[in-house]
């Protein structure tokens, strides 16, 4: 399933990417606002810096060589969403510090309506604070655990990729085990 965000159009604002999720999700990823190659090619962590499908590939063995809607579509089968807290913004470049006039996505209402849903893991610390923003006097329920995660970001040099993926591991832990990932 693919949900288009708020796109911000003819109000000079930037949109992110549409929500990327499967039926019935068991963890949902949030980033801040994907980055402008991100945005050129329609594709969640896309630049090749980025660590957070090389993380993917060794939790769950999605080759990150696949096309990207194969790599989304085995993350969905897992039960895992990819979004962003941020529908659309102003920014200059990639780095989240420039992101200006936030629009954001409407997590809690989402999570409302997916009570599958048992974990947000959120990527990097600018997307938790604009997490705990979007979900200021709402509630989401008692179930659901949110895992702020060290940013998989080129930016991110302070953690390296081992810590990265043992923190990240969380991911598969509450992920769907398929038939795949079972042999």
């Amino acid at each position: 399933m693919r949900v288009t965000g708020s796109s911000g159009a003819g109000s000079g604002l930037l949109p992110g990417l549409a929500l990327e999720s499967g039926r019935d999700p068991v963890v949902l990823v949030l980033g801040s606002f994907p980055s402008a190659i991100a945005r050129r090619d329609q594709a969640y962590y896309a630049n090749p810096q980025n660590q957070f499908w090389r993380i993917m590939e060794r939790l769950f063995g999605i080759p990150r060589t696949l096309p990207y809607r194969d790599r989304v579509a085995a993350l969905n089968e897992r039960g895992v969403a990819l979004w962003d807290t941020v529908a659309a913004c102003r920014q200059a470049g990639s780095m989240d510090h420039t992101i200006r006039d936030p629009v954001l996505t409407d997590v809690a209402g989402w999570l409302a309506a997916h009570p599958s849903v048992g974990l947000v893991a959120v990527n990097g610390r600018t997307a938790e604070r604009f997490l705990h923003r979007a979900l200021r006097g709402r509630t989401v329920g008692p179930h659901v655990r949110v895992a702020g995660l060290p940013s998989t970001s080129p930016a991110n040099a302070g953690t390296t990729f081992d810590e990265k993926l043992q923190l990240w591991s969380v991911v598969r832990d509450h992920a769907r085990v398929t038939r795949s990932s079972r042999s």
